[in-house]
């Protein structure tokens, strides 16, 4: 938006990003879609297999670039992790965003990129320009770190205990929320997304959950159309099982009224 560009968000429903809301009216004016399959933001929903097919073919045909940022992809939970779309791209149409700041810890500021082997030096040029601050430090513990096998460890660590964390989360919203909520995204990552059936607005629940020491974010601001409303991001990586109970207990006693 910065530079100018225009802004057109594209339908999603449980299957992910709906390629076929990317209608011929609009295709000429498309030059990238920016996607999360593995866990989209912030509704939690994974694209599907047959739905990352179709948007590849998409981008073949149309001449689009994909930007694949597959920010949290490490953390899926019951079910069989689906191939990212740039392993599944025969036409060189996708770019590849990854990030260790959510698999290690925030302040870790790296993150990488694979391209297409066209788009390498430019963007090395580009990356060049930008930033050239990056601690070689880090980089080199980092290197370390993977290559002696700690990474692949901890992720498996972390995956089984973000996974006892979201069964509490889910488990403490239908136990003190019963049929009052929906929901969705709870199957990978480290947030799902609630929908609260109450009269109460977005702000003010988010107020009312403030006021009893409990955070959570509207998902409003994410549409850049019109928001369905009382959705709200609740994440649950840093907070023990106890913590996550004892929040979604303040949350029901400010809400439910």
């Amino acid at each position: 938006m910065a530079q100018g560009a225009s802004l057109f968000p594209i339908s999603v429903d449980q299957s992910g990003l709906i390629v076929s809301s990317l209608t011929t009216d609009i295709i000429p004016k498309i030059k990238f879609v920016y996607v999360t399959p593995s866990h989209q933001f912030p509704t939690g929903a994974t694209l599907s297999l047959s739905r990352r097919l179709e948007l590849l073919a998409w981008a073949h045909k149309s001449g689009t670039m994909i930007i694949e940022d597959d920010y949290d992809s490490e953390y899926r939970y019951g079910e069989r992790p689906i191939p990212a779309l740039q392993g599944l791209d025969q036409a060189n149409s996708v770019i590849y965003l990854g990030t260790f700041s959510k698999v290690l810890f925030p302040a870790l500021r790296l993150g990488y990129l694979v391209l297409p082997q066209n788009l390498v030096h430019i963007f090395a040029r580009a990356k060049w320009l930008a930033d050239r601050q990056c601690s070689l430090l880090e980089q080199y513990a980092l290197t370390d770190f993977i290559t002696e096998g700690h990474l692949e460890r901890h992720i498996r660590r972390m995956r089984a205990l973000y996974d006892q964390r979201r069964q509490t989360l889910v488990q403490s919203l239908f136990s003190y929320f019963g049929d009052k909520i929906e929901i969705s995204g709870e199957n990978a990552g480290m947030h799902l997304m609630v929908k609260i059936n109450t009269k109460l607005t977005d702000d003010k629940i988010v107020q009312l959950a403030a006021l009893a020491g409990v955070s959570i974010g509207a998902a409003y601001p994410q549409y850049l159309k019109h928001s369905p409303g009382s959705e709200f991001i609740l994440g649950y990586a840093e907070l023990n099982e106890q913590k996550i109970q004892e929040g979604v207990r303040r949350l029901a006693q400010v809400i439910l009224i």
